[in-house]
């Protein structure tokens, strides 16, 4: 059999992709999304890679990393590698002509990857806006034509659409035979942009829909369009956005025949998909945009499901959570999280699921089968029922300095019945061989297990609540409620964040970096980290990290963050932002 010989498209490749690395200048006026056509599955674009340079040289991280204070550990991570950058840079010249420099302010509007359907052909695409560097690109280029020309699994077939030529080749050794996605490629520029694909038939459709006026386009296609309506407070502040349809991806991939061998079970697996009800989802998006209504950064994602939920998706049905902590929170967490989950309507759903499928009663029987053994828990009455549905995720830093560098985390479930609950819990606990231990704690039962080498589990029922918390003492603190601690709710910095939230939000988070990265950055600073990441000793060995600037220095560029997801009448909004940190513009 006779193959591409696998240098020389690792070669050529890079050659076409190596643009992608980093930002440079103009934006593009017709972005992607009004040419590609309107089967496009999944399209990730940086709209304007010098808009996002600039950005992020203003934020808070830009700003950090260029405080003179980071000067010293800087020149300890250039000491460090050196002599593996030095030669990179050597290679990089030689192959491709052009500095890592040059290479990197390549790119200039947009950068975007696309997968779309033209017809009965489905392909990649890639756009990348060049700006002025058209020179450097046709160099590039050049030179991937002459490394591809030499392979005996390629042939050129170069020609011109809409007026613009084209550089195509032909697969022609055995692997074009086991699926079209590997059946050509090729390549054009137009406008100051490069777009390379493995679909001809997709590069005639781009270069048709060229000047971004047609009506069959992805920015055309209503749940892409709605998605990003909803995900965009102003379009000119869109530093990222992504869009994925997986059904439709993997349903295009199986009529396509695109999916080759694994294309029958994937065949099977969509049938199923109306009878679980997963069909109803349409699609997610994300768009991730930076000083904007006040916030340093924000992001916003959607998932796009039709409504009311059935099947399978009324497992993941949320209601509206109450936004403020319980006073039991207390200052320095560094994560707070609260949701508020159906469990009654998700236990109706996974019933309905396996009795469709294995006959009526199925469920049930099977657990008043799993009732009668061993300790005699009935899932449904003993655990399910008495399961309110309020969820909350507590972390905050590790005191223990015997284990420096991790979180405690506090999971903590609503019942209805807590002595029921706690009943459930000691009669787990009376079983032969449970692994933990019990003692009384500020009037509530703790259990307590060993899971391994400094880390342990502890569990109880207090406040109508199922606590379960992963190391530290933090389970403790909470059953205290110590009075000297400020409430976390009645902290500056929640009530900062807890102003965004939206009015019956169904889950809301709230995040302290200071309070996240502090110990890690101790654990780092401090020459103990080798001992907490087995395996990584040679790099530890090989920085200083000693070098790094007090953590005072980077806590000030930290600032508070939080988000809360929203019910649609599509499916629901996530959204996630970050404040401007204190005496920073709030443009």
């Amino acid at each position: 059999m006779t193959f591409v010989p696998f240098g020389r498209l690792l070669l050529a490749s890079t050659l076409v992709f190596s643009s992608l690395c980093e930002i440079g200048s103009a934006q593009q006026t017709v972005l992607s999304d009004k040419i590609l056509p309107r089967d496009t599955f999944l399209h990730f674009s940086i709209p304007s890679v010098q808009k996002l340079k600039q950005a992020l040289e203003n934020s808070s991280t830009g700003e950090l990393w260029a405080d003179p204070a980071f000067d010293d550990f800087k020149a300890e991570i250039n000491t460090a590698f050196s002599s593996e950058l030095n030669e990179m840079l050597t290679k990089v010249n030689e192959s491709l002509g052009l500095s890592l420099e040059e290479l990197l302010n390549i790119p200039a509007g947009e950068v975007s990857l696309a997968v779309s359907a033209t017809g009965n052909r489905m392909g990649g695409a890639l756009f990348l806006d060049y700006g002025e560097n058209q020179s450097q690109i046709e160099s590039l280029l050049q030179k991937a034509v002459e490394e591809l020309s030499k392979s005996p699994g390629l042939q050129q077939a170069s020609t011109t659409i809409e007026g613009t030529e084209v550089t195509l080749f032909n697969v022609t050794s055995p692997v074009a035979k086991q699926t079209p996605l590997a059946k050509e490629f090729g390549w054009f520029l137009r406008d100051s942009r490069l777009v390379v694909s493995n679909s001809r038939p997709l590069l005639e459709a781009i270069l048709a829909g060229w000047d971004g006026t047609g009506s069959q386009t992805l920015h055309s296609n209503p749940v892409y369009a709605y998605i990003m309506e909803r995900c965009q407070s102003s379009p000119d502040a869109d530093m990222i956005t992504m869009y994925f349809d997986p059904i439709g991806l993997v349903t295009k991939l199986v009529q396509t025949g695109s999916a080759g061998e694994a294309g029958m079970g994937a065949g099977m697996f969509l049938g199923f998909l109306p009878t679980l009800g997963l069909n109803q989802l349409k699609a997610m998006g994300s768009v991730a945009q930076m000083n904007v209504e006040g916030f340093e950064g924000v992001s916003r994602s959607f998932i796009y499901s039709e409504q009311p939920a059935a099947g399978a998706m009324r497992i993941f049905l949320l209601d509206q959570v109450e936004q403020a902590p319980p006073e039991w929170v207390k200052e320095g967490v560094s994560l707070y999280m609260a949701t508020r989950w159906k469990v009654d309507e998700a236990y109706a759903a996974v019933e309905s699921l396996v009795d469709m499928f294995q006959g009526a009663g199925t469920l049930a029987g099977l657990i008043e089968q799993y009732a009668s053994r061993g300790p005699q828990v009935h899932i449904k009455n003993d655990l399910i029922d008495q399961l309110d549905g309020n969820l909350q995720v507590v972390s905050a830093p590790n005191a223990d300095e015997e284990t420096p560098g991790s979180d405690q985390m506090l999971f903590v479930v609503g019942v209805r019945d807590a002595d029921k609950m706690t009943n459930l819990l000691t009669k787990l606990a009376s079983e032969p061989g449970f692994p933990g231990e019990s003692r009384e704690f500020q009037g509530a039962t703790l259990y307590e297990v060993n899971a391994g080498p400094e880390q342990k589990f502890s569990f109880t029922v207090a406040n109508s609540k199922l606590m379960i918390c992963v190391g530290g003492a933090l389970l403790e603190q909470v059953l205290r409620n110590d009075s000297d601690l400020e409430p976390l709710a009645e902290t500056e910095e929640y009530q900062q964040i807890a102003e965004h939230f939206r009015s019956g939000a169904l889950a809301v988070t709230y995040t302290n970096p200071a309070a996240q990265y502090r110990s890690l950055y101790d654990l780092l600073k401090n020459g103990k980290a080798a001992e907490n990441f087995p395996g990584m000793d040679d790099f530890f060995e090989r920085i200083d990290f000693s070098r790094l600037p007090a953590f005072e220095v980077i806590e000030k560029y930290l600032s508070p963050a939080g988000g809360c997801w929203i019910g649609d009448d599509n499916g629901v909004l996530m959204e996630q932002f970050s404040l401007k940190r204190d005496g920073e513009d709030s443009e």
